[in-house]
């Protein structure tokens, strides 16, 4: 409508008003009580640096879903006997339990042979002994000695931890005395084999990254069964097994990389650690009959069957041999097999090809505090398997286990290894198996040596923080076979300098809350000589924390708000971000000591989405800075308490450049499931990772033609799903509360690269209504083309208090620039609108 150099009296005037740049989301205030550049509502979308809208980029699938849905079978223990005197039955292993054996967790007991009440099922496990290697449940029944496959007559067996198995043997009626005759061969259904891709779960990722390379970082999965690493810059994949396939992972982990080692941190079990360094042998030569590939290494190539291996760059082949496998034979230290599931007869390329092999996990040290004793020989020699080595007063005896810590080729291969001595021919001469190639060179190893009291392994804990050269943990839980719970949770301990198996329990443990009603979350290293800790319900500082820890000192922040998350919690320059009970809040160090907490929230100009975050799972949350943002991802329900986000579904964005909240993220699908956010390196670049609960390694911002992701457990590729963004303004009102005719608006768009289209619609509030949708598209005549911008002029036609604009992109990135709406003061009678 036109407008006018000046207007009389009785004229009503256009006003024209709108915004032409973008800043943060406002969620909380009225509509129209936001300042110019804030939203109501940016649903996964960027605001640029100069100003404009945009809908976010897609994730790009790195890795598609490592999960099978296959079960993952536990190696069954082997029951040597059992019996049941006053309703509790008592089982006799045929090795020592493992980790996963945990009173009051439930075992299922199968095979045993009764005549009376049976004692099979599955039961809460009440007692586990591991020096006699006994276990005891509860069962109701007579007192009876029963039957068991095997002291005569075969075999029965347990399985913890996973799903009941069913056994058929032949010759075998459950419930009868007589069972089968000695000596008889026993057939069974079950295959008493752990299934390694029978991967159920992820549990945890981390970033590991390779210091002697500029350009290789892995990102290390740890699933139920097996650690699976993958490389960012190829995506290359790797596998590791937990104590060469004797352990398990069967609930969230903490993850993290320090003293040169993984560490998988496990709540009431002892932590898994490796050496992750990659390593790599020529292949001198490889061959392929039916599905059997043998390799041929120039070089002892150190793995046993059963262990990963990867083969890379083999060439002249018809299916590619290329691949993570599981060792199958080990005819020589140069030659192994593997099994391929394709068939073909190919005697391959071997230019540049490699065996290459991450070392499997294991156990620290546990139980009993013990010291290393290093035994040096510069000179120890190898003879047809067997090492003898010369260390004086080495105090050893036949059948002490000594673990290799360093060697020269060609104990080099056997780093970690450990080994069983056999022979003590005298105080300084001792001999081990090892499978090492003939030779002579410098070989140290170490041995346990029990010191005094006060000193213990590493506790059993569910995550540990690296800082001034010490690991510090939750002291939650023992360290010892068994870890037991103390029954405290508001203690951490911190190792010795560089010994991450070292703890005082005396001098490096700290109660910080004092035993109040709170516990511990989380911690966070700031600057070299503080720490700060978060309670649930407060957080502290300790000053003093390099060196000796002596003089270490703890100050109360605050006692008003604490941390729901611990992986929420990120430094960003001199504060600390983190997500609590009410929301996101930041601690801010105004110097290098003191330390002020926020009174409000980050939060509170998206409250809605905050009181939106299912609290029951809240402490899954994760958190990393990046790209000058502070990416969120939590548990959204649908509404306040409904209680149906049990998984991590939502990314919440906050940008610091603009100085408020950018974007709420999802992708379109209910099964997709956040597990960490990670920083890491593809190539020489920085970027932002996400894994998923199938185990899917996905490039934030990655893809232009939507989000690609792996979505179900077994997915062969990934799905492409369109990413549903949406801006709503904030409210234009003329400044005014009469109510308005808003007669036009427009639009200033921009395509990228390629092609777009989108709807607009305009809001009114009282009266309450909505226009119809108009495509960009319709106006134009087509889609906008790539690099090209318009204009967009529309009718909106609406009486109101005021009105929101909504644009909703349908195809492409385009970019919104600016926005505005004419209206004019209309209907001034007295007549109230509701």
């Amino acid at each position: 409508m036109s407008q006018y150099r000046s207007y009389g009296k009785l004229d009503d005037p256009f006003t024209t008003e709108g915004d032409t740049f973008f800043l943060r989301m406002n969620a909380r205030l009225r509509p129209n009580q936001l300042k110019p550049g804030e939203v109501a509502l940016s649903k996964n979308g960027r605001m640029n640096k100069d100003g404009t809208w945009q809908t976010r980029k897609g994730l790009s699938t790195l890795f598609g879903a490592i999960t099978s849905g296959a079960d993952a079978i536990r190696l069954p223990y082997i029951i040597l006997s059992a019996s049941r005197s006053s309703g509790v039955v008592t089982v006799v292993l045929n090795d020592t339990p493992s980790l996963s054996f945990i009173p009051a967790e439930n075992i299922t007991i199968a095979d045993i042979g009764f005549t009376g009440d049976s004692p099979n099922g599955t039961f809460a496990l009440s007692t586990v002994n591991f020096t006699t290697k006994t276990i005891t449940y509860a069962s109701a029944g007579a007192d009876e000695t029963f039957i068991i496959l095997g002291d005569s007559q075969g075999w029965g067996s347990i399985n913890t931890n996973w799903s009941a198995t069913t056994t058929t043997y032949s010759g075998l009626t459950l419930g009868s005395v007589s069972v089968c005759s000695a000596g008889n061969t026993i057939a069974t259904t079950l295959d008493f084999t752990l299934n390694d891709n029978g991967v159920n779960a992820v549990y945890g990722s981390a970033v590991y990254t390779d210091a002697s390379s500029n350009s290789d970082d892995f990102i290390f999965s740890a699933t139920n069964n097996l650690a699976v690493i993958v490389r960012l810059k190829d995506s290359a994949l790797y596998k590791c097994r937990y104590e060469a396939g004797g352990e398990t992972v069967d609930g969230p982990v903490g993850m993290s990389q320090g003293f040169d080692k993984m560490f998988i941190f496990r709540e009431r079990k002892t932590t898994l650690s490796t050496s992750p360094s990659l390593n790599s042998i020529g292949v001198a030569s490889a061959s392929q009959s039916g599905q059997t590939i043998t390799i041929n290494t120039s070089a002892d190539h150190g793995r046993v069957v059963g262990d990963f291996v990867t083969l890379t760059n083999l060439g002249n082949w018809t299916t590619n041999p290329n691949g993570c496998y599981q060792v199958v034979t080990k005819p020589s230290n140069t030659q192994f097999t593997v099994t391929m599931a394709g068939s073909q007869t190919k005697t391959f390329n071997v230019s540049g090809a490699r065996v290459e092999y991450f070392a499997d996990f294991t156990r620290v040290s546990r139980g009993t505090y013990t010291a290393p004793q290093y035994l040096t020989d510069t000179t120890a020699t190898a003879s047809n398997g067997v090492v003898t080595m010369d260390v004086t007063s080495h105090l050893l005896s036949t059948g002490d286990e000594i673990t290799i810590v360093s060697g020269v080729a060609p104990f080099d291969t056997s780093v970690d290894k450990k080994v069983i001595v056999q022979t003590v021919a005298n105080a300084n001469q001792f001999t081990f198996n090892l499978e090492v190639a003939d030779g002579s060179a410098s070989l140290t190893a170490t041995r346990p040596l029990a010191i005094g009291k006060g000193f213990i392994h590493m506790p059993a804990a569910p995550w540990g923080e690296f800082h001034q050269r010490r690991l510090w943990v939750p002291y939650w839980f023992t360290s010892g076979g068994l870890p037991e719970d103390r029954g405290i949770r508001d203690e951490i301990v911190a190792s010795d300098i560089f010994d991450e198996n070292t703890y005082d329990r005396i001098g490096n443990q700290f109660r910080v809350s004092a035993g109040k009603s709170d516990f511990l979350v989380g911690i966070q290293p700031f600057t070299q000589d503080n720490l700060v800790v978060f309670n649930r319900k407060s957080i502290h500082l300790m000053t003093g924390i390099s060196g000796s820890l002596a003089d270490v000192k703890t100050n109360t922040v605050t006692s008003e708000i604490g941390a729901s998350a611990r992986k929420s919690i990120v430094q960003v320059a001199n504060q600390i971000m983190f997500l609590s009970d009410q929301g996101i809040y930041s601690v801010e160090f105004l110097d290098e000591y003191n330390l002020r907490g926020t009174g409000t929230p980050i939060s509170e100009t998206i409250q809605p989405f905050i009181d939106r975050i299912n609290q029951d799972y809240a402490q899954l949350s994760c958190a990393v800075y990046f790209d000058s943002r502070y990416w969120l991802a939590v548990p959204l329900d649908s509404s306040p308490g409904a209680g149906d986000a049990t998984k991590l579904n939502t990314i919440i964005v906050f940008n610091f450049i603009n100085g408020g909240f950018e974007s709420i993220d999802t992708v379109n699908s209910t099964n997709f499931a956040i597990r960490e956010l990670l920083v890491a390196r593809e190539g020489s670049q920085n970027a932002l990772y996400l894994t998923t609960e199938e185990g899917g390694i996905h490039k934030v911002d990655g893809f232009e033609g939507g989000d690609v992701v792996s979505l179900k457990a077994g997915q062969a590729q990934s799905d492409t799903i369109s990413v549903v963004s949406q801006l709503t303004t904030r409210q234009f009102d003329a400044d005014s509360l009469d109510r308005k005719t808003f007669s036009r608006a427009e639009f200033h768009v921009k395509s990228d690269s390629n092609a777009s289209d989108g709807a607009i619609k305009f809001i009114t509030e009282d009266p309450d209504s909505e226009t119809a949708s108009t495509n960009l598209s319709s106006i134009l005549n087509g889609n906008l083309a790539g690099d090209e911008e318009a204009s967009i002029r529309l009718r909106v036609r609406k009486r109101g208090f005021g009105v929101q604009a909504d644009f909703q992109p349908s195809t492409g990135r385009p970019f919104l620039r600016a926005i505005k709406v004419d209206a004019r003061t209309s209907d001034r009678s007295t007549t109230s609108i509701s």
